[in-house]
């Protein structure tokens, strides 16, 4: 007695689809009966697909782990764009503090012009113009 579908896809690790489709293309022979279903020799699906001695849980896992990126390239990753991310803001920072620096300069050289412009008047005489 030959394989249904769905163990011939467990047997060898493709999907029903697959399996039916290697039938309908004559690539995999089978015998069909007159309810539709397919009865495949283990011979015949040994020659078209290698077996599989996993069980279809124990394959969808490790296809899931393959899936799966490792934790430690996923966290080098991550440290690696932190550390851009950090340098980003140290410029921005060492920016921000030679833009102050020029800030007080400025504001500095205008205060001694005006003290030593207005240093006879008093603030009420400066203001008024007088």
């Amino acid at each position: 007695m030959g394989l249904s579908l769905r163990q011939a896809a467990d047997q060898c690790g493709k999907s029903r689809s697959t399996i039916h489709r290697a039938l309908k293309d004559g690539r995999l022979s089978g015998k069909q009966d007159d309810k539709g279903e397919w009865s495949i020799e283990g011979a015949e699906l040994a020659r078209v697909f290698p077996w599989d001695s996993r069980g279809h849980g124990e394959r969808e896992a490790t296809e899931q782990q393959r899936a799966t990126p490792d934790m430690g390239e996923i966290m080098a990753v991550k440290v690696a764009m932190l550390e851009q991310q950090l340098e980003r803001e140290q410029e921005t920072v060492a920016d921000l503090r030679k833009r102050l620096d020029r800030a007080e300069d400025r504001v500095t050289a205008l205060t001694d012009q005006r003290v030593g412009a207005g240093a006879s008047k008093g603030w009420l005489a400066r203001i008024m113009g007088r």
